[in-house]
């Protein structure tokens, strides 16, 4: 009798469990409709219905979607590694966020890393600059005035030891001044595909320049938030696919520097969804990378490379039965 009646409370339990999953109603919010990171909620959502979840996408942009859902509006946000760290110190964009929201911040706990825009730089295909180095001596665009992308490319020309004519150009002017030779390179800022290198590429054949290992590493030991970047590797068959053989790389991949971005969720968020969710993300990863080339790129080696908070303990447990952590 007490052998039955243990039986049965342990499966009302198990049932108890399923049946809050089964009932989970999840908010993702992403950056924007044509963000990499709305185009994964997009496809979790839909596998996410395996685990019967309902997920819902919403927008609201990068630093409203933060606030939002750390006070709960929200449940799971995509954030770049750096830039939470100064939504946890009330820097930068969070500069005037109220302590009490702070405190929210440091609350929230991460799901996975995913890589989105990268520091992509370009060459006209017909030109001899192969190498970062190769820039030297060269007229180079940095993207807007006051940009991190181009105040980063400066101290990696310094710490590379070469000399380069900087141009402050937003993307579009500074591929057109490629295309007529008024510029030797440019930084572009993206994913990839690009649609300001798709378009550019249609009239000139680009070459993609990577960045060098040695050089990515002292980076990482001189800026701001160093340790939350990473050299991310492009393979070429994904940029042949992504630019229809227009833009060329220089070996089998190209590597450029950028920052996760990391999905959270508040640390509070049921265990038991998270941990689901998480399960079934990673158990149709090939679903997910055949979204998009950009989506391609996320990865269980890697997925964890550069983030800036806790795991979610319903991420981590995951992680821990697949090995991952230990």
């Amino acid at each position: 009798m007490r052998t039955t009646f243990i039986k049965n409370l342990v499966s009302a339990v198990a049932l108890a469990s399923v049946a809050s999953v089964a009932s989970a109603n999840v908010v993702f919010s992403g950056v924007s409709s044509t963000s990499d990171d709305y185009a994964l909620g997009v496809t979790w959502s839909t596998l996410a219905r395996q685990a019967d979840i309902n997920m819902t996408v919403v927008e609201n942009g990068t630093v409203a979607g933060l606030r939002k859902t750390a006070l709960g509006e929200t449940d799971i946000v995509a954030i770049g590694a750096p830039h939470y760290r100064d939504a946890v110190a009330g820097e930068g964009a969070y500069a005037r966020d109220p302590e009490n929201l702070r405190a929210k911040y440091k609350d929230m706990r991460v799901i996975l890393g995913m890589p989105s825009g990268m520091a992509q730089y370009v060459v006209d295909a017909k030109s001899d600059i192969r190498s970062f180095t190769d820039f030297d001596g060269k007229k180079i665009g940095i993207g807007r005035p006051g940009g991190n992308a181009g105040q980063v490319s400066k101290q990696l020309f310094d710490l590379s030891d070469i000399k380069v004519d900087g141009q402050h150009l937003e993307y579009g002017p500074a591929l057109e001044q490629l295309a007529t030779g008024s510029l030797d390179g440019t930084l572009v800022w993206g994913s990839v595909p690009n649609a300001s290198l798709d378009n550019a590429s249609r009239g000139t054949k680009l070459r993609f320049v990577s960045l060098d290992a040695d050089t990515f590493e002292k980076m990482q030991g001189t800026i701001s938030n160093g340790q939350y970047y990473i050299l991310q590797k492009v393979p070429a068959d994904v940029i042949e696919k992504a630019y229809e053989g227009r833009i060329e790389t220089t070996g089998d991949a190209a590597q450029f520097w950028t920052f996760p971005w990391q999905v959270m969720a508040r640390s509070d968020m049921d265990e038991d969804t998270v941990y689901q969710l998480t399960k079934t993300l990673w158990e149709n990863i090939e679903k997910v990378n055949d979204a998009s080339p950009a989506l391609s790129l996320i990865n269980i080696d890697d997925t964890l490379n550069g983030i800036s908070a806790e795991l979610h303990p319903g991420a981590a447990r995951y992680y821990r039965e697949i090995g991952k952590l230990k």
